[in-house]
Parts: structure tokens; sequence; C-alpha cells
């Protein structure tokens, strides 16, 4: 199968996951939908198939300006339907990188048509891209679901430790940086 065809449907199968995910989660007493009633469960999935057909016209016609209104409206089908309930918080952690992968794979589909380019290393860089983008934001968002001590800890170690991991994080954002600036030239 062609590459940007296949970017393209995991673009939409990651979609209609989401879409699927906050219409059952609507299906709960404590979310935001179930105000409306026992229909209440249909804003979210009203929400999510509106957002999948504007990201099918944006992959079918290769136009980047309908991917971010699909993106919001997957965001705003999540908050509707996301319940105050144990496990639906925690997954709001794999449902923020589900919807951040489904994004970079949109994109990706459209800069296959837009720039032809269909070579081994971009797909490995990529795919890597994308797959560290979504394990470090569900790792960053499931940090204020763990259960630390109410108690503020400081110190001269702790900011010290704090220091040297900014320097490190800008060290390796600066390598980054200057490597695709070299080898773009």
């Amino acid at each position: 199968m062609a590459p940007r065809l296949t970017t393209a449907g995991l673009a939409l199968l990651g979609a209609a996951a989401f879409g699927a995910l906050a219409t059952v989660a609507a299906t709960e007493p404590t979310s935001v939908a179930s105000a409306f009633g026992r229909s209440g469960w249909l804003i979210p999935a009203c929400l999510s198939m509106t957002a999948w057909a504007l990201l099918g016209l944006a992959l079918t016609f290769a136009d980047a300006l309908p991917i971010v209104p699909a993106l919001v409206l997957l965001g705003a089908a999540w908050m509707v339907g996301m319940p105050d309930t144990e496990p639906w918080r925690y997954l709001t952690a794999v449902a923020g990188g589900l919807l951040l992968a489904t994004a970079e794979l949109a994109y990706w589909s459209l800069d296959f048509k837009v720039a032809g380019r269909d070579q081994r290393a971009i797909h490995i860089r990529r795919a890597a891209t994308i797959a560290t983008l979504v394990g470090a934001s569900v790792v960053l968002a499931l940090v204020p679901e763990l259960d630390f001590s109410p108690t503020a800890a400081a110190g001269l170690e702790q900011t010290a430790a704090g220091l040297l991991a900014a320097a490190a994080l800008i060290a390796v954002a600066a390598t980054l940086a200057w490597r695709l600036r070299s080898s773009a030239a």
C-alpha cells in the first residue's frame, strides 16, 4: 500500500477510535454530556463524526486547513464526554497521545502529497518522532495522577537538579536543531 494512503488511513482510524472513546465515555452519569439527558452521548458522537468528515476532506484533497478544526472538534468531544471517574481520568493521557498521533499522521500524509518525499530514512525518522512525542505526552500527562506527598520539597540539591535538567534539555534541542540544519543544507 502507498505510504500516503497508509498514513491517511491510520489518521482516520485514530480519529475514529478517539471519537468512539469519547462517545462511550459520555454514557457515564458523571460526564458533562449526561447533563443533557439519556441522549447526551449524541453530542460527542456528532462532534466526532463532524471531525472525522473534516479530516477525511483534508486528506482527500490534500488541504491542511480542515485538520485543525477537526482536532479541535475531537478535543471538544473528549471534554464533553469525559466523566469524572477513576478509570476515565487515566485514559485522558492515552486520549491525548492518540489525538497527537492522529494529527501527526494526518500532516505526514499531506507531506507525501505535497512534497512527494517517499524515502525510507524519512519514514523511520518521522515514525520515531511520532512515537517519542506520543510516549512523552502520555508520561507527562500521567504525572498529575501520581500520588505524590502534598508537602513541597525544596532545597539546593533539587534546584541544582532542575537547572541541570533544563540545561541538558536545551543542549539536546540545540544539538538536534544543529544536525537538522546541517543535513538540510
